[in-house]
C-alpha cells in the first residue's frame, strides 16, 4: 500500500495515492524471528512537564530537545502553541527545567518575545552551565535564546546571515562541543521553493553550517556551504531530514533525504574541515519527481522477491539520529522506507509532481564507521501476538507522521563505557476501537548494545504498567517524538509527546486540535540488563570510605594498603567524565591512610571518587550540596 505521495525534495506538500499494482498489505514487512518484549519491574519516573496543542514536533528527525548538566540539572524544550483557531500565532519554545531534582510548573507560553513566532527549539548546555536554545522564526531567521543560570533572564538574538532575505534559514539542528565545551554547532536549510524561498547556490533547501565559539554569544562561522552538499551533488534537502552531534573537537551530521544518498559529514577540528561518507548509496542521482527511471537503473533485490521487477527503491524515512561515542566513532540510526515514482504524470492539488512512499514499511536501521555495506536493520514493530505477521487493519489505520515508517523517530545515547542506548517509536499491532478513527497507536521501546553495535538487546517496552500512572490508559497512549539525554549515567532519560489519539492535527493526518502532554521519563539502565563497571567495583577492596558522604565543601577518604603501592585519586561526574585530579602518591607504605577531598570549587551534584591502586580501582559516591 502506498498512502502518502510526497513532493521532493521537501515533505510539506502531501497527497494520497494508491497504485493499482499494489495489494493492500504490500509494504507491511515483518522482521524475521520476532523477539519477546520485556517491561520494567520497578516503578519508573514519568512526569508531565508541559502541554501543547500544536503537535507537530518535527517533519522528520527529532531535534535535540533535552540536556543535562553534571550536577543533575535537566532542561527540555518543545514547540508550544495553543491558538489553533488563528494558525498558532503564539507558537514558540515551550521550556521546563529540573533544578535540585524538581521540575518547574508547566509553562503557559513561549519563551520568545510576543512578536517572534518560532518553532523547533534545540537546547544545549555549555560546559559552564550556560544555556543556548536555537529555533527558527516565521521570518526565516535563526533565533537564539541564552542565559547563564536557571534564574537568569533570557537574551534573545538572531544568528547573523549573509544569504538573501528571500532565502533565509529554517528547521535548525544544534549540538555543543569544542575543547572547552563552549562551541555551539548549528545546521539548517535555506527556505525551499514551496515556502516561496529561492534556491541558494543552485540548491533548493541548501544545508548551511554555523558555529559559535562562545556559547552562542557571537558566531565566527555563518552560512557555510560545506563541500559535498552543493549543486554538484544534490538538488536539495527536506525539512528536518538531518541531525548533528558533537563531542569535544569531533562534530558529525547526517542527511536523511529519501531520494538521495544518505550522507555523513564529520569534522575532527571543531567544524573547520569536513570529510564526507556515503552511508547508503541511492541508485539515482539528482532525481526530481516525475523524471522517471527504469528497473535497469536499480540494484537487484534478490532477498525481496516481491520488489525484483518493480520500481520500488529501498531508502530511509527521513527520520534519523547521529551519535558520537567516547572513542569519537559515529553511529547512525534511521527508519526504513520504500519509495516509488512509477507514474510520471501525477500531481497534487497544487499541480506539483509527486512521488510515492510506503508508510507500511517496517524496520529501523543502524550504521557505524566500521560498516562498509550500508546500514543493517536491527529492530522494528513487533509481532506482539505471536502469529508470525504484523496485523495492520488497512492503510488508513496508520496515522501519518510526515511519512514516517512503522518504526521511526530514533534517539540515541551512550554511557561512559560506550554502551549504546536507542529509543524509538513503533506502531502497535493491537487496533483499539475507541473514537480514534480506527488507527493503531504508537509506543516507545528501547534497545541497547554493550559491544559497540555488534549485537543488540531485546526490545524493552517503555509504555507499561510501571511508567503509566493509570494502567487503563496504556493501550490508548500515543507516544511519539522521543528525545534522549545524549550522555547516559545510571539512567536513560527522555521526553516524548503523549496524547490519546494517533496522528497529528498539524499535518497530513488532520485530526482535531487537542491538548498533548510533554512527558519526562527515566529508567535505570540495570532494568535494561546493563551492568556498569562502576557497579562491579567493590569500594571495600581497600577499605575505601568517605566521611562525610554529603558535604558543602570537603570530605576525607580513608583507605588501607596491605603492601607498598602507587595510589591516585580522581573525581568523575555521573557521565563518567573526569572532573579533577585529587592526588597522586607513589610508593605509599602498608597501613591506614587519609586523603583530603576538596569539592568547594565544584557545582552541586553527585560525584564519584575513584581510587586507583596499581591496576585495581575502588569507587565511592559523594554528594556536593
Amino acid at each position: 500500500l502506498a498512502q502518502r505521495a510526497v513532493l521532493q525534495p521537501t515533505k510539506a506538500i502531501q497527497s494520497v495515492k494508491t497504485p493499482a499494482s499494489k495489494t493492500l498489505y504490500t509494504g507491511f514487512e515483518q522482521l524475521p524471528n520476532p523477539v519477546t518484549v520485556s517491561n520494567g519491574s520497578e516503578k519508573d519516573m514519568e512526569t508531565e512537564i508541559g502541554t501543547t496543542v500544536y503537535d507537530l514536533q518535527t517533519n522528520s528527525a527529532v531535534c535535540n530537545r533535552i540536556s543535562m548538566t553534571p550536577d543533575g540539572r535537566i532542561a527540555a524544550t518543545w514547540t508550544l502553541g495553543n491558538d489553533d483557531v488563528n494558525m498558532y500565532p503564539d507558537r514558540g519554545t515551550g521550556y521546563n527545567t529540573r533544578v535540585d531534582f524538581v521540575w518547574g510548573d508547566n509553562p503557559t507560553g513561549r519563551l520568545e518575545d510576543e512578536d517572534t513566532r518560532t518553532g523547533w527549539g534545540n537546547h544545549v548546555f555549555t560546559a559552564t552551565g550556560g544555556e543556548c536554545i536555537v529555533s527558527h522564526s516565521s521570518a526565516s531567521e535563526l533565533i537564539t535564546l541564552r542565559r547563564d543560570g536557571p534564574t537568569d533572564a533570557w537574551t534573545q538574538s538572531v544568528i547573523p546571515s549573509n544569504v538573501p532575505a528571500a532565502t533565509g534559514s529554517l528547521w535548525p539542528r544544534a549540538a555543543v562541543g569544542g575543547a572547552d565545551g563552549q562551541s555551539v554547532h548549528v545546521i539548517a536549510i535555506t527556505t525551499p521553493a514551496f515556502l516561496e524561498g529561492e534556491p541558494y547556490q543552485g540548491v533548493d533547501g541548501h544545508i548551511l553550517y554555523h558555529r559559535s565559539s562562545d556559547g552562542g554569544a557571537t558566531w565566527d562561522q555563518v552560512d557555510v556551504a560545506i563541500d559535498g552538499l552543493g549543486s554538484d551533488f544534490t538538488i536539495g534537502s527536506a525539512a528536518d531530514s538531518y541531525y548533528i552531534d558533537a563531542r569535544g573537537e569531533t562534530v558529525a551530521f547526517a542527511v536523511f533525504n529519501q531520494w538521495d544518498d544518505l550522507l555523513l559529514f564529520k569534522s575532527e577540528d571543531n567544524g573547520g574541515t569536513w570529510t564526507k561518507t556515503i552511508v547508503n548509496d541511492f541508485p539515482l542521482s539528482f532525481y526530481s519527481n516525475n523524471d522517471g527511471y527504469t528497473t535497469d537503473q536499480l540494484p537487484p533485490y534478490d532477498e525481496v522477491a516481491a520488489r525484483e521487477d518493480s520500481l520500488d527503491i529501498f531508502t530511509n524515512d527521513g527520520s534519523g539520529v547521529v551519535l558520537i561515542d567516547h572513542d569519537n566513532l559515529v553511529h547512525i540510526f534511521h527508519g526504513n522506507m520504500w519509495v516509488n515514482d512509477s507514474d510520471t504524470t501525477d500531481t497534487n492539488d497544487a499541480g506539483d509532481p509527486v512521488s510515492i512512499i510506503y508508510p507500511g514499511t517496517n524496520g529501523l536501521s543502524y550504521w557505524n564507521e566500521f560498516f562498509t555495506n550500508g546500514s543493517v536493520t536491527i529492530t522494528g514493530a513487533e509481532d506482539t501476538n505471536g502469529d508470525g505477521m504484523l496485523n495492520i487493519a488497512n492503510g488508513d489505520a496508520i496515522a501519518s507522521y510526515s511519512g514516517s515508517s512503522l518504526s521511526s523517530f530514533p534517539t540515541a545515547g551512550v554511557d561512559a563505557e560506550n554502551n549504546i542506548y536507542l529509543v524509538y517509536s513503533v506502531l502497535m499491532e493491537e487496533l483499539i476501537d475507541e473514537g480514534n478513527d480506527l488507527q493503531h497507536y504508537r509506543h516507545l521501546y528501547t534497545i541497547n548494545s554493550q559491544d559497540s553495535g555488534e549485537t543488540w538487546s531485546e526490545p524493552f517496552g517503555l509504555i507499561n504498567e510501571n511508567t503509566v500512572e493509570d494502567v487503563d490508559f496504556i493501550s490508548f497512549t500515543e507516544a511519539v517524538f522521543p528525545v534522549m539525554v545524549r550522555d547516559v549515567d545510571n539512567k536513560i532519560r527522555l521526553i516524548y509527546q503523549r496524547d490519546f489519539r494517533p496522528g497529528t492535527s498539524v499535518g497530513a493526518d488532520d485530526d482535531d486540535a487537542e491538548q498533548n502532554e510533554i512527558m519526562y521519563l527515566e529508567v535505570d539502565v540495570a532494568e535494561l540488563g546493563v551492568v556498569r563497571t562502576e557497579e562491579l567495583v567493590d569500594p571495600t577492596t581497600f577499605g575505601l570510605r568517605l566521611a562525610p558522604t554529603i558535604t558543602r565543601s570537603a570530605t576525607q577518604a580513608t583507605f588501607q594498603l596491605t603492601e607498598r603501592a602507587d595510589v591516585s585519586f580522581q573525581l568523575i561526574n555521573t557521565h563518567g567524565q573526569w572532573v579533577q585530579t585529587i592526588a597522586a602518591e607513589q610508593n605509599l607504605s602498608p597501613g591506614e591512610h587519609f586523603q583530603a577531598v576538596d569539592l568547594s570549587n565544584l557545582p552541586r551534584g553527585v560525584y564519584y571518587l575513584t581510587m586507583k591502586v596499581g591496576q585495581e580501582y575502588s569507587v565511592v559516591e559523594v554528594v556536593k550540596q
